[in-house]
């Protein structure tokens, strides 16, 4: 995936635009200059936000503390290139729900990216649920402490034990012996001694179609024999 543009009406945010070039990219601003906003505003593109969550004591829910501060409604694009394609990703209001409506088309068409929902829009684009985004690629402004997240360490264990994240040790082991027995094991089922069942009767029926070659090959030389007296 590539980011091309962002578009947002997002806190402080009134219709800004960022276009990241090719590589890495830095954004270098003041405080308060919107570093962090625009860190939100991506996750937010990607995940939605939490219109469950409530305002507590010294914390502000997203769906506040990004309210526009111009009181326009929440609402963003976002241009990016995924699987070689250009895809046009909007997020805004409905009602009185900040991002409730969504749409992600091929850009410059109204052809709808498959798949590619409102719920399930981040997952498919990075590859991680919305927890494991929020403990890993994405640090957000005072969120940087340490609480745990069963996703994460669950991909990090099986990562580290199988070499894939999204398969454990556990269940690479399963998958082997479930070969293994289909296979090899139950004699009654198992794949291989089916094939050896197979080219058992193949190779008996070689032998019976040489048998009647040679048989054909006698009674030739038979026939030839008499012809000549």
């Amino acid at each position: 995936m590539k980011i091309k543009a962002m578009t947002a009406t997002f806190g402080k945010l009134e219709r800004a635009r960022l276009e990241p070039g090719p590589g890495l990219n830095l954004i270098h601003a003041p405080n308060e200059g919107g570093k962090s906003t625009w860190a939100a505003f991506w996750r937010a593109m990607l995940y939605g936000i939490d219109t469950r969550d409530r305002d507590k004591k010294g914390y502000l829910a997203d769906k506040n503390r990004y309210q526009p501060w111009s009181g326009a409604p929440m609402e963003g694009e976002i241009i990016l290139e995924f699987e070689g394609r250009d895809i046009t990703v909007r997020r805004g209001p409905r009602g009185n729900t900040p991002f409730g409506s969504f749409s992600a088309v091929y850009t410059g068409t109204q052809e709808p990216v498959p798949g590619l929902t409102a719920a399930r829009c981040g997952e498919l684009l990075t590859g991680v649920g919305a927890e494991v985004f929020a403990r890993s690629a994405f640090l957000g402004d005072g969120n940087l402490s340490l609480t745990t997240a069963p996703e994460l360490e669950r991909r990090i264990a099986a990562l580290v034990s199988s070499g894939q994240e999204d398969v454990s040790f556990s269940q690479a082991m399963g998958r082997l012996k479930e070969w293994k027995n289909r296979r090899q094991v139950n004699r009654s089922v198992g794949e291989i001694p089916k094939l050896e069942g197979e080219l058992a009767q193949v190779r008996a029926r070689l032998a019976e179609l040489e048998e009647v070659a040679g048989q054909a090959a006698a009674l030739e030389a038979e026939r030839a024999g008499l012809e000549r007296r």
